[in-house]
């Protein structure tokens, strides 16, 4: 009788321990599964935000390429024509600042087409310094067109060359002026990226938490 009742003790705590991993074993695969699913949203937040970022930087350097393309060879078919005067200093002006402008783009087009993977941190940081860039960058457009027209207006007042001194300003105010289109443009394309930023940073989780679970029986 007493060894039926110890063999029945023995049972019964067998199958406590027996449930109480089972349970346990459940509540860490439930865990598991939430912090991988939260995970793979944040992952997919990520993703659609640094898609939108490079395919943003992309298009830009694309556009900028080709005003720059067009400007170089427009400007070296009719300086080579044999434009005087104005007209000439005027494609001069175009063709070595578009050089300049086809670098950048270059270098942008090979940063943006890399694939290169960078962390979320990285990206958004990428994303605000270049905001700061592109809005520098519109400043220094300012400058070059108001630099245009004083170079216009001082033709008037030079003897020497004054076609030279108008038909730079003339191409500094074309440049500028596009200049300054494109980076307010690009701007404002990757303003519109900054909701995707805010949505992804909400499910970032900065400061861990621990989770205890006591089984009792």
């Amino acid at each position: 009788m007493l060894l039926c009742c110890f063999a029945k003790e023995q049972i019964f705590k067998s199958m406590q321990i027996y449930v109480r991993h089972l349970v346990a074993t459940i509540v860490l695969l439930l865990i598991v599964h939430f912090l991988a699913a939260q995970n793979t949203n944040n992952s997919e937040g990520f993703k659609d935000f640094a898609e939108s970022y490079q395919k943003t930087n992309r298009t830009g350097m694309w556009i900028l390429g080709s005003w720059a393309v067009g400007n170089i060879l427009v400007g070296s078919i009719i300086w080579a024509s044999g434009a005087k005067g104005e007209a000439k200093y005027f494609q001069e002006m175009n063709v070595a600042w578009n050089v300049v402008n086809l670098t950048l783009a270059g270098f942008g087009l090979y940063q943006a087409y890399s694939g290169e993977a960078v962390s979320w941190q990285e990206a958004t940081s990428n994303h605000h310094q270049m905001q700061k860039i592109l809005l520098f960058n519109a400043g220094l457009d300012v400058g070059y067109i108001a630099t245009g027209f004083f170079l216009m207006e001082k033709s008037k007042n030079v003897s020497r060359l004054p076609e030279r001194l108008s038909g730079f300003g003339k191409s500094l105010i074309l440049q500028g002026s596009f200049l300054l289109l494109f980076d307010v443009s690009m701007t404002l394309a990757h303003q519109r990226n900054a909701p995707k930023i805010r949505k992804f940073l909400e499910k970032v989780q900065i400061e861990g938490s621990q989770l205890t679970f006591k089984l009792r029986f």
